[in-house]
């Protein structure tokens, strides 16, 4: 009988059940917790099966809780979802009465590591601090690929603790890295890496894929010519293809209809406007607030919804210069784009809450969604940013138990996810 691993936080600390390092978990206090809180004990465990008795569990994809249900999870994949009743042998129960489980949530555009002579343990406190907070899942979107592909592996192995961790190869066009001067020194590496015409493409994947990485980040220097052939080239591998709106020259619409998955950054949208006077530095707010109120977005979110393609909105790395991006998105919300929420920040350990409970909370506050759609931003939409959507997002029979049980119900504030009772992650 395999074993799981379950890391209980309460205000005395944190107590482990040690097991095999196959299955992983974690349960928090409703406190906050920062990267220097932490204090392990160890005791151990022999059960394999776990019950979550009497909560009410979200259905995600219709935006509602069912009360009275029981998450019963083996070898760390839930096994059933159903009516409070049922006796299972050899379980050890955790009585949830009044409690409230989501799945674990899903940061999708977030920097963990410095891009060189990166600290490991530094990594390593950023993941612990967001698992802690009830984020079981990360995308890194531009960092040491070194270094988080030894935090992936070595999560998966059970011997660190912390989100899953999928990230990128950050690829981008001459122009960026050399504005045609060749200026630049330091070797390249398969997760940064130059991509002009000429290079040769299959072989330009193969080393973003053997390096771990989950897809491409697609930066700068791609023109609507060139760009659908490393799109394509990335999807022949089974790489995810994520990219800035903006690729310069490519533009918004040539860059979603190259095939971009996902694309980041809601305030790139601002390169549809021909207004000039918008992007000087001197133009009042008010006159830049009344530009984007008139953009005409709908040949974007009618390209984007035909594509099947991602806005990572990433509104907290741009709320303070463009304050426009709040009414911006609600429009697109509205029409229907599939929004996932990514903070695009880097980790910031001191901080009460990471900033991912910030973007959602924006989301609700300053965009217009419902409860229940950022709430799926960062579980359903997200694990289909990281290609994951069969395991995780949703809390069904046969996907993995990456939970957040909470004290009072995120559908009614959405500030409840951070009154943490338990995070469960397998």
């Amino acid at each position: 009988m395999k074993k799981y691993t379950i890391v209980l936080m309460c205000l005395l600390g944190f107590f482990r059940v040690s097991a095999t390092s196959n299955e992983r978990g974690s349960v928090t206090s409703n406190e906050p917790i920062s990267g220097t809180q932490k204090e392990y004990a160890t005791v151990p465990g022999d059960t394999a099966l776990l019950v979550l008795k009497n909560a009410s569990v979200l259905d995600v994809k219709r935006g509602k809780f069912i009360k009275g249900k029981d998450v019963v999870i083996a070898d760390g994949k839930i096994i059933s979802v159903s009516a409070s009743g049922k006796i299972w042998k050899a379980a050890k129960v955790m009585d949830l009465t009044g409690k409230f489980i989501i799945p674990g949530l899903i940061d999708a555009h977030v920097h963990l590591t410095a891009n060189r002579k990166n600290n490991m343990e530094n990594t390593y406190r950023h993941l612990e601090y967001l698992l802690a907070h009830g984020i079981t899942a990360v995308r890194d979107a531009g960092g040491d690929g070194a270094a988080l592909h030894e935090a992936q592996l070595e999560i998966r192995a059970g011997k660190r603790k912390g989100p899953d961790v999928y990230f990128s190869s950050f690829m981008a066009g001459d122009w960026y890295y050399n504005r045609d001067m060749h200026i630049r020194n330091e070797p390249y590496t398969p997760w940064e890496q130059l991509v002009v015409p000429g290079t040769n493409l299959d072989s330009a994947m193969s080393a973003a894929k053997a390096c771990g990485a989950t897809g491409l980040k697609l930066y700068h220097s791609f023109n609507k010519h060139f760009l659908p052939k490393v799109v394509q080239a990335a999807k022949a591998q089974d790489l995810k293809v994520w990219g800035h709106l903006m690729m310069y020259p490519a533009t918004p619409l040539e860059v979603v209809d190259a095939g971009v998955e996902v694309v980041s950054h809601v305030y790139m949208l601002e390169n549809l406007t021909t207004d000039s006077l918008f992007f000087k530095r001197k133009t009042p707010q008010a006159y830049k607030d009344s530009v984007i109120a008139a953009l005409d977005i709908d040949a974007f979110c009618k390209i984007m919804k035909k594509k099947n393609a991602i806005l990572d909105a990433t509104l907290c790395v741009s709320e303070d210069r463009n304050p426009w991006i709040f009414p911006l998105l609600k429009r697109i919300h509205e029409q229907g784009v599939a929004i996932a929420a990514g903070t695009d920040q880097i980790v910031d350990t001191d901080r009460a809450y990471p900033r991912l409970l910030d973007e959602l909370s924006y989301f609700v506050e300053k965009c217009g969604f419902s409860n229940a759609d950022a709430l799926r931003a960062a579980t359903m939409v997200g694990a289909r940013v990281i290609g994951q959507e069969k395991h995780i997002g949703v809390i069904e029979p046969g996907k993995s138990a990456n939970l957040l049980v909470l004290e009072g119900n995120p559908l009614l504030d959405i500030h409840a996810l951070k009154k943490i009772n338990a995070v469960l992650k397998f």
